[in-house]
């Protein structure tokens, strides 16, 4: 469950602090590190819960909160106007469009009759078409649906091959989306990965785990086209399972790791978030109730390195790609550990970002959770 946690009144405010976004749009680089994240939280005193969108400017670690109605969880930027996000519930009947440059809600991504929304989705290169991760709540069955970015309208859909399809990303220039599909119950159609040629909506490849008790959940892709996916227990699966962590080399089959054990063994409940760093060829991966990151060597998966962090969450790029930046703790802070060392930066650290959600999101560069993998 994402984390929540209790503020003053006084502390909301000065979270709430004006943060400008217009020149960093004009002038998006990978000096600038803008993070987003979802987050809820309990006002001292008032039972309930608020939702907010967190706009975190590193660099002068100052924080925006815009208010939503529910917990985002995939946030997608719009190639072609990068102030303009689609901002996604997971397994619900929200999403909306969101404008960084006034910080509002725009308007809400209409929901299809007996669908959810499953969590994430991802704009055409053109900016022209949205694409987004539905299931039918009668069958389970998963569902890519398209819509017209201009006025949200659907205007077509394809299977996404699988059921319960969760993250989706665009590859090969845009045409190639990849899904995950977390396959249900345990009983029906395994989860797997698919490879869906965008133009034809046909199915190139079905990926499955080599561990039949893990979900597919999260993904992330290298500019060559290393796979890494990190899982949660699969629906059905024994109580208190383990999550898990799979990786395919360019090139190779996909293996989900089982070494060392002492490691394996602390991935009870799921593996959460993933983020690879292509030079290094390393993924960082979030274990929430193991209190851990782990780091993985994507040539051998062999795994590189434990930090211990309570409840760690978002994991994603900074700082022109070298840095690792990872959400964690009760009181969602934000610390980042060098690909080239690995180890955790303890004067990097802002305390209280509100992102307790599963992502955080670096709106300021053209990385794989916001845009595409420029080789893949």
């Amino acid at each position: 469950m994402p984390a929540s946690f209790s503020v003053n009144r006084r502390g909301f405010i000065l979270m709430g602090a004006a943060l400008t976004l217009g020149a960093h749009a004009e002038n998006n680089t990978d000096e600038t590190n803008i993070i987003l994240g979802g987050g809820q939280f309990l006002k001292e005193g008032i039972a309930e819960t608020n939702f907010v969108l967190s706009i975190v400017d590193m660099s002068t670690e100052t924080r925006h909160l815009s208010p939503l109605t529910f917990l985002a969880h995939g946030i997608h930027r719009n190639p072609t106007n990068l102030n303009r996000l689609a901002i996604f519930e997971k397994k619900g009947p929200n999403a909306v469009e969101f404008d960084l440059d006034t910080r509002q809600v725009v308007r809400s991504i209409p929901r299809i009759n007996n669908r959810y929304f499953y969590g994430h989705g991802a704009y055409s290169l053109d900016g022209q078409r949205l694409f987004s991760t539905e299931t039918q709540l009668d069958t389970l069955n998963g569902v890519i649906a398209i819509r017209n970015a201009g006025d949200l309208s659907t205007v077509g859909e394809f299977p996404s091959y699988g059921k319960e399809p969760h993250e989706c990303k665009l590859i090969d220039a845009g045409k190639t989306l990849v899904v995950t599909n977390g396959g249900g119950d345990s009983r029906g159609d395994r989860p797997s990965v698919t490879y869906i040629d965008v133009q034809s909506q046909q199915l190139i490849e079905k990926v499955e785990l080599t561990n039949s008790q893990l979900n597919t959940g999260h993904l992330a892709i290298s500019p060559k086209g290393d796979l890494v996916v990190v899982s949660a227990p699969r629906l059905g699966s024994v109580k208190n399972g383990l999550g898990g962590v799979s990786i395919r080399p360019q090139g190779k089959a996909i293996q989900s790791i089982s070494s060392p054990a002492p490691i394996i063994e602390r991935m009870r409940g799921e593996a959460l978030s993933v983020a690879v760093h292509s030079g290094n060829g390393i993924a960082a991966v979030t274990h929430p109730d193991g209190g851990m990151v782990t780091f993985w060597s994507i040539e051998d998966r062999s795994l590189l390195k434990v930090i211990e962090l309570p409840h760690p969450r978002g994991v994603a790029l900074i700082n022109r790609q070298q840095d690792f930046l990872v959400s964690y703790g009760r009181d969602a802070s934000l610390a980042s550990i060098p690909a080239n060392t690995l180890e955790l930066d303890p004067q990097s650290i802002i305390h209280s970002s509100y992102i307790t959600g599963s992502h955080i999101y670096n709106w300021s560069q053209q990385m794989t959770e916001m845009f595409y993998p420029k080789g893949a």
